[in-house]
């Protein structure tokens, strides 16, 4: 795995590679932005509707300024930890284009099956951010738990999230490979988890996808030829 993911980072002054991640980049900032706006906004007139009897809750009251600040803070941190899952969905448009990189710097000698449509592209990348934000929600209560019992928290989190990533790129991955060669039954929990934990990590996030993608594409490859 270490070599696999080692490929994908020596492939990353490919400048094929820095048009999707700037894309995604900019369009998952925007979407963290337009959450913060809609959440905050959202959250703001429920505070007020439902403490606009009380005197202790009007503008400019310090009590008013703490909860403004909490559901802000809670927002941005909601936005940091879904980063990861947005970043993710908005590069898979792009994905192609990564996976064309890869088979023509390391793999000339295979063809590869045609790009899905757009709108199935589209339709992944929703199912991605959808399953992501499900399972994390139903097992937030897991990974709280598991926070008081170091590392307990964060083998869960990390365990939970690589089996999703392993699995959607793999799926990713199946649509282009030829079918001759694509015959994995792994779902490549410990690829998805390595990057999964470098989307913790800022700025290794930006890029934490894409190798995810490059290093199975290596490692399908590799097992292959085995």
């Amino acid at each position: 795995m270490i070599n696999n993911y080692w490929l994908a980072i020596r492939q990353l002054g490919d400048r094929r590679l820095w048009k999707p991640v700037l894309w995604a980049t900019l369009f998952s900032l925007l979407s963290l932005a337009l959450l913060l706006i809609i959440g905050t906004s959202v959250a703001g007139w429920l505070f007020d509707s439902l403490f606009s009897y009380f005197d202790s809750y009007e503008e400019g009251s310090w009590i008013r300024i703490i909860a403004q600040s909490i559901l802000v803070i809670f927002f941005i941190i909601l936005g940091f930890f879904f980063f990861g899952s947005i970043h993710a969905a908005f590069l898979g448009l792009y994905i192609d284009d990564i996976i064309n990189a890869v088979q023509e710097k390391y793999y000339p000698g295979i063809v590869l099956q045609p790009a899905p449509k757009l709108y199935s592209s589209i339709l992944i990348s929703i199912r991605l951010v959808a399953l992501s934000a499900a399972v994390n929600l139903i097992a937030a209560p897991f990974f709280l738990f598991g926070w008081f019992f170091p590392p307990l928290g964060i083998a869960l989190q990390l365990g939970v999230n690589g089996f999703l990533f392993g699995r959607e790129y793999k799926i990713t991955l199946k649509q282009r490979l030829p079918h001759e060669i694509f015959n994995q039954n792994q779902p490549f929990t410990s690829y998805g988890s390595l990057g999964a934990a470098l989307m913790m990590v800022p700025l290794a996030n930006l890029v934490a996808p894409l190798l995810i993608c490059n290093s199975l594409f290596h490692a399908i490859m590799n097992n292959k030829n085995r």
